[in-house]
């Protein structure tokens, strides 16, 4: 049967970070997942034309539900996803993925509402309470993480998802970043994480960032890792910003 629901947020923490530089705009786009309107939602599958239908993202795996009114979307925004899609997609567990330009040793924090679907539970259908959501990017060194909805405590429901705001960070490695989002592969179900509102905000990175051991992290233009803080220090001096920085 098709199925639908929020899931019951957890209340993942926001990532907090700080470094030197000037915010700025990426070339992420389309985090609202707009574009549909007139139906519930729309099941996409992996290896499908439909695979790219929602503009700026790609379903690499499995399938996912865009919602338009099938439940209350976060506030200012008219669709989202149910990361675990519906029949006859195979698995249901889906994948989403965005590649972007990006400025290496910037760092890019990702905003994120994240709520569960409820229905599954509503209705007796076997499916974990608890939706799990995972966040990585092709950044060096950039962990996987794991964001968790727990819809038996939440008490949302497809009128009042509950969305909560969370959110993931990384520096960039390169000149372009894959940005990925998936469900748990061991659910199942068609009822999983939900998403929305995603954003993203960048902070340059400057000759002030190879201090206090932020070389570390950091990386040439080619997206070769300093050797130490002096190798930094003389990329930012040739570079013409100031090696330890405003």
């Amino acid at each position: 049967m098709r199925k639908r629901g929020v899931w019951s947020a957890l209340g993942a923490a926001i990532a907090v970070f700080a470094v030197s530089g000037m915010a700025m705009a990426s070339t992420f786009t389309n985090g609202a997942f707009s574009g549909l309107s007139g139906v519930g939602f729309e099941t996409l599958c992996a290896g499908t034309s439909s695979a790219t239908a929602i503009s700026g993202w790609t379903v690499s795996s499995g399938s996912v539900d865009w919602i338009s009114s099938y439940w209350s979307n976060p506030a200012g925004t008219t669709n989202s996803l149910d990361m675990n899609g519906s029949t006859p997609c195979s698995p249901l567990a889906g994948t989403i993925t965005q590649t972007f330009a990006t400025t290496v040793n910037s760092t890019y924090f990702v905003s994120f509402a994240l709520s569960g679907n409820p229905v599954c539970g509503e209705l007796g259908i076997p499916s974990p309470a608890t939706k799990t959501l995972y966040v990585s990017s092709s950044a060096a060194s950039a962990p996987t993480t794991a964001y968790s909805f727990d819809t038996a405590t939440a008490g949302n429901t497809q009128s009042n998802m509950d969305w909560q705001t969370t959110g993931y960070s990384f520096v960039a490695s390169g000149d372009s970043t894959t940005l990925t989002f998936a469900a748990d592969p061991t659910n199942a179900s068609a009822c999983g994480p939900a998403l929305g509102d995603v954003s993203i905000s960048e902070t340059a990175a400057t000759g002030a960032n190879c201090k206090d051991g932020g070389w570390q992290a950091m990386f040439e233009s080619n997206g070769t890792p300093f050797t130490n803080q002096g190798d930094c220090v003389s990329y930012y001096a040739i570079s013409g910003d100031t090696p330890i920085g405003p």
